[in-house]
């Protein structure tokens, strides 16, 4: 079987189980992340740099999320993020961290993927409820302003 190579989307995608676990599992996120890589390697060649890139988003939604979550908040009229579905609620919680403190994550990138993975892990409703919460704290962290069809321009 040939195995295709660990993207950047892969990346996110490992983190994003990693946050998950962590939410609803209480998991240890070192080793869940470790454990979810073991798994990753099994499908695909992991690339030291996107392998990386995945471990550090991570790390920056862990130990941010108490400021990450108060933006959330701040941002989600009525939708506490005690509330949120878990898988939108770590989705939002990867970007907003990808975006704030991962250098070079251009903002329309970090969207793109977030409602991405919405779609391919959320429900139905998922990709625009993240999309309209992740517009809604960028505007608010004044990261970038949003044109009137919805796309993100810095």
């Amino acid at each position: 079987m040939n195995k295709r190579r660990m993207t950047r989307h892969d990346s996110r995608i490992l983190a994003l189980r990693a946050l998950f676990c962590w939410e609803v599992g209480n998991i240890d996120p070192k080793e869940s992340f470790d454990y979810l890589a073991g798994e990753a390697g099994q499908e695909y060649i992991l690339e030291p740099r996107n392998l990386e890139y995945a471990r550090e988003i991570t790390q920056a939604a862990i130990e941010n999320v108490g400021q990450i979550d108060q933006v959330i908040n701040e941002v989600s009229v009525g939708w506490p993020v005690s509330r949120m579905p878990k898988v939108d609620l770590s989705i939002i919680r990867l970007a907003y961290a990808e975006a704030a403190y991962v250098k070079g994550a251009p903002i329309e990138v970090v969207l793109d993927e977030a409602i991405e993975l919405a779609k391919e892990f959320g429900t139905h409703a998922s990709p625009k409820f993240v999309n309209g919460l992740l517009m809604g704290i960028f505007r608010k962290l004044g990261w970038s302003k949003i044109v009137k069809n919805g796309t993100i321009r810095e």
